[in-house]
């Protein structure tokens, strides 16, 4: 399993242009998170995709359950965030995500 970085693009009034990473099973893919940053997921291939957040926060001793949802087969557009920094950056100030499905599909991240 790689570490694989996904470029962050900052939001600006005259527009911006994100840059897609495709995405495969069995690789992390970190994003840097100010707590601004949503991620565009976009599938093309067949079959759903379930992509999990992971929350490495825990309370009480207890973890933090990860954050799923799916991006549909085919024509899958999905937008997702901001997420808070003290739930789901791991200690290098990063948000980790990973699918379990890796047919045509790429996630974008953009700061708002």
């Amino acid at each position: 399993m790689a570490d694989v970085v996904v470029p962050l693009t900052a939001a600006a009034p005259t527009g911006v242009t994100s840059v897609p990473v495709s995405i495969t099973t069995g690789n992390t893919y970190k994003v840097r998170n100010n707590g601004r940053v949503m991620l565009y997921f976009a599938k093309t291939g067949a079959g759903n995709a379930t992509i999990t957040v992971v929350t490495p926060k825990t309370v009480g001793g207890l973890a933090v359950a990860d954050q799923s949802f799916t991006v549909p087969a085919t024509t899958g557009k999905v937008w997702a965030g901001p997420f808070p920094p003290d739930i789901y950056n791991d200690p290098s100030a990063d948000v980790d995500i990973t699918t379990d499905e890796g047919t045509a599909i790429t996630v974008e991240a953009v700061q708002l």
